[in-house]
């Protein structure tokens, strides 16, 4: 996964904690923790990009066409059917840590019609 990727990945993981309107502590432990398993590559500070990173998902949040336009924007930077899964996986496992939601079955169904090359 490119970096470029990474940070599209944690954007989602952070818009995706919102999809049901009920942040938990687990799913926000569980985004820091796959944040730091994935590694960062840049110059940039990784705790200031988590920071703006919640405060991106959160405007998107605000309206279903901003998170749509916001999900389908990051979702076309994963350009291989194996980065596609893998974000996939890793999306899917934040939504499940405490439970999954009809809201979050929903956006991560919008995520995987995102990525073309799972269909």
């Amino acid at each position: 996964m490119t970096q470029t990727q990474r940070e599209a990945l944690f954007d989602l993981l952070s818009l995706s904690i919102y999809a049901d309107a009920h942040v938990s502590l687990a799913e926000e432990d569980l985004l820091k923790q796959a944040f730091v398993k994935k590694g960062w590559k840049s110059e940039y500070p990784k705790n200031l990009f988590i920071d703006e990173s919640f405060a991106r998902a959160r405007e998107a949040a605000d309206s279903d066409e901003a998170m749509f336009d916001y999900l389908n924007e990051r979702a076309a930077l994963f350009t291989s059917k194996g980065v596609q899964q893998e974000a996939c996986d890793i999306l899917k496992a934040i939504l499940e840590v405490d439970g999954e939601t009809a809201e979050e079955n929903e956006f991560y169904s919008l995520f995987v019609q995102a990525l073309p090359m799972l269909k």
